[in-house]
């Protein structure tokens, strides 16, 4: 299997949902965002401008309901949209539907679809395409990598006309957002998504024209659209490329208007000079360090705590991600969700605290990972060692390797593991990494407290509530650590200087892949 939670171009699941922010028990209809027109060069550039961009060469099939590469789903998003999207802010804002409500219970939440909607070929779009395209997540069959956002919340979704209920099996305050997660555009009611691709129907800000195998996919800008005198666009040509190399080289030369940096962003930046203007588009993932609390000798919380303490979290934002990432402090909750635990003690790299909690004892281990995570596994056997109280070895696997099939896959029972996560709810994370009956719990972990004020959390209304919720959870998790987040890794993209305009909702799923007041001059 590929990496449980990896929003990496090169592929693992994504069925991420979007960085989030507090839904309230009288959670409406937020106003659409007004996109920016940038600065008075965009006024006079041509609305019919195309937008030339690149794309990593699709190595799957693309169908809206399972892929996984981020650029197969740009490739999708472009031609679809959601119900819900939300800004990197983490606000939740309107697309397909204009209203979601929450029943009295909390269990069931209510959204209104906006009249007149029509998919790319002008047929109407309805409650019932939307009944539908959900019965395919949910399926137990599916292969959607979105099941597993919904699974053990969802217990059914039914609608007619324009309004769609969603019935939940406990209250969830945050479902909204996953409403805003990858996989989740609308499809018409009986179409084979697994054909999408010969048959591109969707109801994006663009129309799929043409696809062709191992150059590109050429995007006309959709008539039908719900906010069509919004896409200043005419169309965009997406061309595939073989690696981010070709990408950059691309842009360097004008062939392409935007380049996202992977890996050394430092090194791009150095490459591309000051011939890009950078726009931030929320977080990717975190590379979590993951310890086995069943095995000696990561089951005393003293080493663990100060293996957390050892860490140069300041060099690990510089080394491994080229400054471009927030310092984080163990805790699964991402910087741009509006709840930010309070009260405790930023961690960073302090030698007194270690030997404080290991005295006079070398701990020795094995950090296993795989070849991606490389460098990052490298730069912490080097922080340890050096402080004298720690003999870390490597174990750098293939990730076919590393995600092996089966429950003794490396990644889930190597004593210290490195996994990269991708963007999700606070309590999708907590389902996944540290509930005891997790089949992602790597750490073997379990807390009955942790889990209870994790439900509690998911249940309360009120913005008081949640936050003494989300410090309590944190403290656990920052105390316990049986997983380290030293950061989070964030989303930027480089623009070329005929791209004009600012993107309202970032570049990723969640956000809608947002061009709107987007314009090209020549």
């Amino acid at each position: 299997m590929s990496a449980p939670l990896t929003l990496s171009r090169a592929g693992g699941i994504a069925a991420a949902a979007a960085a989030c922010a507090l839904v309230l028990s009288a959670c409406g209809s937020p106003s659409p965002s007004t996109p920016s027109t940038g600065s008075s060069a965009a006024a006079s550039a041509a609305d019919d401008g195309t937008y030339n961009l690149g794309l990593i060469t699709p190595t799957g099939d693309i169908d809206p309901l399972t892929t996984t590469q981020v650029d197969t789903m740009f490739a999708v998003g472009l031609a679809s949209a959601q119900l819900i999207i939300a800004s990197p802010s983490g606000k939740l804002e309107p697309q397909l539907a204009t209203s979601w409500t929450p029943s009295a219970d909390k269990l069931s939440w209510t959204v209104t679809l906006r009249s007149g909607l029509k998919f790319s070929n002008g047929k109407p779009l309805t409650a019932a395409d939307v009944v539908s395209t959900f019965d395919k997540i949910l399926a137990p069959n599916s292969q959607s990598p979105a099941q597993s956002s919904f699974a053990g919340i969802v217990k059914s979704v039914t609608g007619s006309g324009t309004t769609v209920v969603f019935r939940l099996d406990e209250p969830y305050s945050d479902f909204p957002y996953l409403l805003t997660g990858a996989n989740t555009w609308i499809l018409p009611a009986g179409f084979k998504d697994t054909n999408w691709i010969n048959d591109p129907v969707g109801a994006g800000q663009f129309i799929l024209e043409k696809y062709t195998p191992g150059q590109g996919i050429t995007y006309k800008k959709n008539p039908y659209y719900w906010d069509a005198s919004a896409v200043k666009l005419a169309g965009i040509d997406a061309t595939f490329y073989s690696d981010s190399q070709s990408e950059l080289l691309a842009f360097q030369s004008g062939q392409i208007d935007q380049f996202s940096p992977e890996g050394d962003a430092q090194a791009a930046q150095a490459a591309l000079g000051t011939s890009y203007r950078q726009q931030r588009a929320g977080y990717a993932k975190f590379d979590a360090i993951v310890f086995n609390v069943t095995k000696p000798p990561l089951n005393d919380v003293a080493v663990r705590q100060a293996v957390a303490w050892a860490l140069n979290r300041h060099a690990i934002v510089q080394t491994v991600y080229g400054g471009e990432a927030t310092v984080g402090n163990d805790v699964a909750t991402f910087p741009d969700y509006a709840i930010q635990p309070q009260g405790l003690t930023a961690r960073s790299a302090d030698l007194t605290k270690v030997r404080q909690l290991l005295g006079n004892r070398v701990v020795s281990f094995t950090i296993t990972t795989y070849t991606d995570e490389q460098t990052y596994a490298q730069l912490i056997q080097q922080q340890l060692d050096a402080t004298g109280r720690f003999s870390v070895k490597l174990d750098v696997l293939p990730e076919a390797a590393y995600y092996a099939n089966g429950s003794d896959s490396p990644w889930l029972t190597a004593p210290v593991t490195i996994t990269d996560w991708a963007d999700r709810l606070p309590a999708q994370l907590y389902s996944l990494i540290y509930a005891a009956g997790s089949s992602w719990n790597a750490s073997h972990y379990a807390n009955t407290q942790l889990g209870t004020l994790d439900n509690e959390y998911e249940a309360a209304t009120t913005t008081a509530q949640r936050q003494t919720l989300a410090n309590q959870i944190a403290a656990i998790e920052w105390t316990d650590v049986p997983v380290i987040i030293a950061a989070f890794e964030e989303n930027d993209v480089y623009l070329g200087s005929a791209v004009h305009g600012d993107f309202p909702n970032g570049e990723d799923f969640s956000g809608g892949f947002d061009f709107r007041g987007i314009t090209v001059s020549s």
